[in-house]
């Protein structure tokens, strides 16, 4: 009995960690702007605020972001996603090495 407690103990422990690099949830869109499928075509999505001192060098952090934006009826743009590789993101917020 301990050693199966210990297992499922093991076992939420070891999918609770975060994966350094690429988020998990894939790109959103809507109607008109369908995100695209998981195909390696796109790097996954990314938020260089969340990783200050960890330029990214995961699978893909190589390739363009997907992005997809348009006018609404009503004059207001939608945009979703970032074009720009992870790497230049990156580059864009913490490349000088500054602390704000």
């Amino acid at each position: 009995m301990k050693t199966a407690a210990v297992a499922v103990l093991f076992a939420m422990l070891f999918v609770s960690v975060p994966v350094q690099g690429a988020e998990t949830v894939w790109f959103s869109g809507d109607g008109r702007c369908p995100p695209p499928k998981d195909d390696g075509t796109y790097s996954a999505p990314y938020n260089a605020l969340d990783h200050r001192q960890e330029y990214p060098i995961f699978p893909g952090a190589d390739k363009p972001g997907w992005s997809c934006s348009y006018h609404r009826e009503d004059g207001v743009i939608v945009q979703y996603g970032d074009s720009r590789t992870p790497q230049q993101q990156w580059m864009a917020v913490w490349g000088d090495n500054h602390d704000s």
